[in-house]
């Protein structure tokens, strides 16, 4: 314990609902600065980070933290820096340890001004949590003519979407979304927008990397996730990572990358270290066995669902969340590319054989889901209806939960009950291991040409 703490309150957020004029106050004043902060999942669920821009003749990579609103007493921790994208800033990475669950805490970090305002971030149970499930957030960019209009847009929506659910789920304890972050990944005012509900200064997120993000650098200089693995033949932004929170790994995985060795490896190591996780939760961008056109897609059912499927199945991954096709589905349980079983909505499931796909929509600009496929149990058909996902873990149970976003109305969900360990050593699973080693070559050879178009393109 780094201190005394004081108990939580069932108030864990303060989400703000805006309205236009409010919200343009807020965006007017922020658009332009870079130095909003992410705050990230930390390794385990008693660490959390943060990320964040400031003067390369100022910064000071510095957070302290206490246990209450005046900072009395606060504790240091202190970071690294490393080069922004600007050659006038650097980005600062703290890690803050040592928290203890259902506590209050509130936190400051250095600032070009000095010390910023005390935010408050309260943990959760370290057992039983909820977790909020958004895709494709995908902050649009400023266009070329300086009309930062649309980008405003999505971020009103975005603020006030994010309010509503925390406000009917004040219990949620961090955010995970399966990637397209930004639009084009490589301008600061992107970031900046997509940051500005303050609700994110006391929610951590998980954010994994989507193609649009892959278009440019700058998810390097605004996220700090944890064990990240750079493999052995990833370039660029490419990197894996995962994070342990209670009972539940998550295997993050960037499916921007055909690079099938370093994929594998990254899961074998994670789960080694995790043996004891009672839950095995899969994180990738593109929508495999997911709804939307991602059905039919050759870049998504044929290549990356050899390269991504086998190892979920190896590595006994209990649900995968996806996105990319901005519609909103969830498969039947997946096995060898079939049915292994039913899962129809309302369904509850104990100790079942087969991988859950869920494939969630986007905050703005939803697609009508007009596509059909035999492994979907759930689909939403309705276009312009932003929904979310909520994943509660309680005791043996998993209950996943799909809401519309503007009036909470349950679409769909099932409960998965789990009393059996996973099992790692099977002969299936070893000759699963042996065959996947042509995958390997056939990826490793694909990534190499890959890297050579985005190097002269």
């Amino acid at each position: 314990m780094i201190f005394n703490s004081t108990l939580y309150s069932n108030a864990a957020f303060e989400p703000t609902n805006l309205s236009s004029e409010e919200w343009e106050k807020v965006y007017s004043s922020l658009v332009n600065d870079n130095t909003l902060p992410t705050l990230n999942v930390g390794a385990d669920e008693t660490q959390v980070s943060l990320c964040w821009h400031s003067d390369a003749d100022k910064a000071v990579a510095q957070v302290r933290v206490a246990d209450n609103q005046e900072m009395n007493n606060s504790k240091l921790f202190e970071g690294v820096k490393s080069p922004a994208e600007n050659p006038n800033q650097v980005v600062c990475r703290v890690v803050i340890d040592g928290l203890v669950e259902k506590s209050v805490y509130y936190y400051q970090w250095y600032t070009d001004k000095g010390w910023s305002k005390a935010y408050k971030y309260e943990t959760k149970s370290f057992g039983d949590h909820k977790v909020m499930v958004v895709g494709d957030i995908q902050i649009t960019e400023i266009r070329e003519n300086g009309d930062s209009s649309e980008q405003s847009r999505v971020g009103l929506y975005w603020n006030n979407f994010l309010a509503g659910v925390l406000a009917e789920n004040p219990d949620i304890s961090y955010l995970i979304s399966p990637g397209d972050n930004t639009s084009t990944g490589s301008t600061d005012a992107e970031w900046q927008t997509l940051l500005m509900p303050e609700s994110l200064r006391s929610l951590p997120v998980a954010l994994a990397i989507g193609n649009h993000d892959k278009k440019g650098m700058t998810y390097n200089y605004f996220t700090n996730m944890p064990n990240e693995d750079y493999g052995r033949f990833f370039t660029g932004l490419d990197r894996d990572f995962w994070f342990r929170y209670g009972d539940v790994l998550y295997l993050c995985f960037d499916s921007t990358s055909g690079n099938a060795p370093d994929h594998m490896k990254f899961a074998k190591e994670a789960v080694e270290q995790n043996k004891d996780a009672k839950w095995r939760i899969g994180l990738i961008h593109h929508g495999i066995h997911g709804a939307g056109d991602a059905i039919g897609d050759t870049e998504t059912e044929v290549l990356l669902t050899n390269i991504f499927a086998p190892i979920f199945q190896i590595y006994d991954i209990d649900l995968v969340v996806t996105g990319h096709t901005h519609s909103q589905g969830r498969s039947h349980f997946m096995h060898s590319g079939k049915i292994k079983a039913e899962a129809p909505t309302g369904g509850r499931f104990v100790n079942p054989e087969g991988i859950v796909y869920l494939n969630s929509n986007v905050v703005s600009d939803v697609y009508d889901d007009d596509f059909d496929a035999e492994h979907l149990a759930y689909k939403l058909v309705e276009d312009e209806v932003t929904t979310y996902t909520t994943l509660e873990f309680k005791g043996n149970e998993l209950i996943l939960e799909t809401r519309r976003g503007d009036n909470h109305e349950l679409l769909d969900s099932i409960i998965i009950e789990k009393t059996e360990e996973h099992n790692d050593k099977s002969i299936d699973k070893f000759f699963r291991k042996m065959t996947y080693k042509i995958i390997e070559v056939v990826g490793f050879i694909y990534t190499m040409v890959d890297n050579l178009v985005r190097k002269f393109s």
